[in-house]
């Protein structure tokens, strides 16, 4: 799979979906499908959570996604449309779920390919959307060094 062309809107990823596919997704196929997050923001690590094995697996290409305006402005895009789908629920504020370790990995993914100040920002967001939550503070850690 060619991560870059897929964050360009120009192929499809390993599934034959392409960008603006997922953004459609329903709230029920976000909550429901496993395989996209890892693919919308990539990392330069395997994930622990998806085994389909697609990741950032050399520098220079994440440098060459780094270096991309588009890139950057659709990894942005998918923080934002990710966001919009966690202010419309609450199930993820309580306990245990696997969107706590998504908003991880976007913050993450923003870290390495858009910039530290986007990075804090969706962070600052998900601490006023997760105000009065109940959330583990191992979570909290994660999210304090993502």
């Amino acid at each position: 799979m060619n991560f870059k062309n897929f964050l360009l809107a120009k192929e499809p990823d390993f599934k034959g979906r392409m960008i603006q596919d997922i953004w459609n997704y329903s709230d029920e196929e976000i909550e429901g499908i496993h395989d996209f997050i890892q693919i919308l923001f990539p990392l330069n690590k395997k994930s622990q959570s998806v085994f389909h094995g697609y990741y950032l697996d050399t520098d220079n290409l994440v440098q060459s996604l780094k270096d991309d305006e588009q890139v950057k402005e659709n990894i942005l895009k998918s923080s934002e449309w990710f966001l919009s789908f966690l202010k419309r629920h609450d199930y993820w504020k309580r306990g245990y779920n696997h969107n706590q370790l998504r908003i991880t990995r976007v913050i993450e993914c923003l870290r390495l390919i858009v910039g530290d100040k986007e990075a804090n920002s969706f962070y600052e967001l998900i601490k006023i959307l997760s105000k009065n939550a109940n959330l583990n503070k191992k979570t909290t850690e994660f999210w304090d060094n993502a």
